[in-house]
């Protein structure tokens, strides 16, 4: 297909800019980025005048069946949401519960413009089920934890086992992690066993790190050290994703720059929780990639990750008073290319490039009543941190196919997802 008159979203000489220029994509990659391309014949051709083409976002850490569980959290601490009304609740989830609100959220990224997620959750078999019918791109895992004993911890190993062993080696959209839930919910001998399956099957690490204040006198309790020098003890040398960071100190800051490690910064569910926010201002001026997340719907309220854009530029005031803090630049790449980093997928997505799989999408930025607070728009990139919304996105496109053109998903029952939530 070939993609014209749109101003488009590139990454050159360390800047973020915005060109007029027409992409055209054959065999699933960008094949040509330049002005006026002309059409072949029978040629696909999207008419992107007055919309801003530009990498699909990247979702470094979600939770994607707990669509399920939006509405529920109000006024609770991390612990207390987790062990009063997350874990009880999700003990009882059926593996169609969970197939039912992943299709739910399949909807909701593809809508909102996410062309890739990082999940971390149970029943992944039914979650990879809706993910390929979907043919949205993913990281996915089986969460292993041991917090509620020996038993649960081996079903949990041997369902992760099951999970990457069956996977459909084809399948290159569908890619895998090692996801202990958190140093504070597994024992040394899960970590242990975490470490040995990433170098086992060359998979990276994904687990929650300290989110809150509460983790870092429990993680010294259960391990006798500091959550940083247990990180480095297990998974040294292999690829890890940590999720939140918020409680980062100078020491830890000083570990993880010597490890392959980034962050997955959530600051919508930091909030919500009562965490405070993470200091991604220092963490990228120390060397640390920092790419974004939306965390469940619970806690993190949707998936929608130009609102999680904002507030992460936002915050950073909050924080740093009259001091240099991060932009509107620097957060587009967070959602973009230093996600496709951080799950190890920069070679294939993350920005428009030739020679890259087609993971793009479109925003509406027409002079229309729907768009009134980007008018006048003197500022693309700015516009699209700060006065954008996911449903703005007007086509989203995943490895050369169309998953939703013109705020219509063709190829999958929508009405029906939507519909059957209608009453609960």
């Amino acid at each position: 297909m070939l993609i014209k008159n749109g101003k488009v979203v590139i990454f050159e000489d360390n800047d973020v800019k915005v060109k007029g220029l027409d992409i055209k994509i054959k065999n699933d990659k960008i094949e040509k980025i330049a002005e006026k391309i002309e059409p072949e014949k029978d040629e696909k051709v999207i008419d992107a005048t007055d919309q801003v083409v530009m990498p699909g976002l990247i979702n470094t850490h979600a939770h994607i069946a707990m669509s399920i569980f939006r509405g529920t959290f109000e006024g609770c601490d991390l612990y207390t949401w987790l062990n009063e009304k997350i874990w009880p609740i999700e003990a009882k989830l059926t593996e169609e519960e969970v197939y039912d609100a992943t299709m739910l959220s399949i909807v909701e990224m593809i809508s909102t413009g996410t062309t890739c997620v990082n999940d971390h959750y149970f029943f992944s078999e039914k979650i990879r089920e809706a993910l390929e019918e979907s043919k949205m791109r993913a990281v996915i895992t089986r969460v292993l934890m041991d917090n509620d004993g020996e038993k649960a911890s081996q079903q949990r190993i041997e369902e992760f086992i099951r999970l990457y062993e069956t996977r459909d080696e084809e399948n290159s959209l569908v890619t895998y992690t090692v996801s202990p839930h958190g140093l504070y919910t597994c024992s040394g001998k899960v970590l242990e066993t975490a470490r040995n399956l990433a170098l086992k099957y060359h998979l990276p690490i994904h687990t929650h790190f300290l989110e809150s204040t509460s983790e870092i006198a429990d993680i010294q309790k259960i391990h006798g050290d500091t959550a940083s020098n247990v990180l480095k003890k297990y998974f040294d040398g292999i690829p890890t994703i940590l999720a939140h960071g918020v409680k980062l100190n100078a020491e830890d800051i000083a570990i993880l720059k010597t490890m392959n490690v980034g962050i997955a910064h959530n600051p919508i569910s930091n909030f919500r929780l009562g965490c405070k926010i993470a200091d991604i201002t220092t963490y990228r001026k120390e060397g640390i990639n920092v790419a974004l997340g939306t965390d469940g719907q619970g806690s993190g309220n949707n998936l929608d990750m130009f609102e999680t854009m904002k507030l992460a530029a936002l915050a950073q005031g909050g924080i740093h008073e009259g001091e240099e803090r991060i932009g509107s630049k620097e957060v587009i790449q967070m959602a973009t290319i230093n996600g496709a980093k951080l799950l190890g997928l920069d070679d294939k997505i993350g920005s428009i490039e030739v020679g890259k799989e087609a993971d793009i999408i479109l925003v509406d930025m027409a002079p229309t009543l729907d768009n009134v607070k980007r008018i006048p728009n003197k500022d693309i990139i700015s516009n699209l941190v700060y006065n954008t919304e996911g449903s703005s996105v007007i086509t989203t496109i995943v490895r050369g196919k169309i998953l939703m053109e013109n705020r219509k998903i063709n190829h999958l029952p929508v009405e029906k997802i939507l519909r059957q939530w209608k009453h609960s």
